[in-house]
């Protein structure tokens, strides 16, 4: 691999990094924003791989950040529907009917 290759591999990582965190940070405006999650997670995974080379050395820290993140956001939405499970007929009941009154 050429220095130019290593280096653009190198620069691809850290905008993964730094997505991944920003990305991370904006799940949770919207609580229900499960997709901004799972791509926090996949930029993270995708900053830190090993090959191809070199290695991201910089940002580690926030990849990683961004994957525990986007998991503990997965986790808690996954929670808070388990917990009011049994409050989801309701709300479905309550958005039909506002969406009758349009």
């Amino acid at each position: 691999m050429q220095s130019s290759d290593s280096a653009f591999v190198l620069g691809q990582r850290y905008t993964f990094a730094t997505l991944a965190l920003t990305v991370a940070l904006l799940s949770f405006l919207n609580l229900a924003g499960l997709e901004k999650s799972i791509l926090a997670i996949v930029l993270g995974v995708r900053a830190l791989s090993a090959s191809p080379g070199p290695p991201l050395e910089q940002r580690r820290g926030w990849a990683r950040i961004a994957i525990g993140l986007g998991a503990a956001h997965v986790v808690l939405l996954a929670t808070v529907i388990l917990l009011n499970l049994h409050r989801i007929g309701t709300l479905l009941d309550a958005l039909r009917a506002l969406s009758d009154l349009r």
